[in-house]
C-alpha cells in the first residue's frame, strides 16, 4: 500500500472520525424500556393525582389553614365569653 502525502491524510481521518461522533451520537436512538415523559421547560407542569408533591403541600395547606381558622374561632368565643357581665340573680317578685 501506497503511503498518502498528510494534506491528503487529513481530510480523510476528519471523515472517519465524523462518521464515528455521529455512530456514537445515534446509537442512543434505539432505547428500549419505559420512557418518562420529561417536565415542561416553563410552565407548571400537569398534576400528576394524589401522589404529586404540589397535591400534598396544598392539602397540608388547608388542613393548616381550617386548624388556624378554627382556633381563632375558639379565640373570639372564649374572649366574647370573657368580656360579658355575669347575670345579676334572679330576684323573686313579690
Amino acid at each position: 500500500m501506497t503511503q498518502l502525502p498528510p494534506h491528503q491524510i487529513v481530510p480523510l481521518m476528519r471523515t472517519v472520525l465524523v462518521l464515528l461522533a455521529s455512530l456514537a451520537a445515534l446509537s442512543a436512538c434505539g432505547l428500549r424500556g419505559e420512557l418518562e415523559r420529561p417536565v415542561p421547560l416553563w410552565g407548571d407542569p400537569p398534576n400528576e393525582g394524589p401522589n404529586d408533591p404540589r397535591t400534598l403541600k396544598a392539602e397540608e395547606e388547608r388542613k393548616a389553614a381550617e386548624a388556624a381558622a378554627r382556633e381563632e374561632r375558639q379565640r373570639a368565643e372564649d374572649a366574647a365569653k370573657a368580656q360579658q357581665p355575669a347575670a345579676p340573680a334572679a330576684s323573686p317578685t313579690p
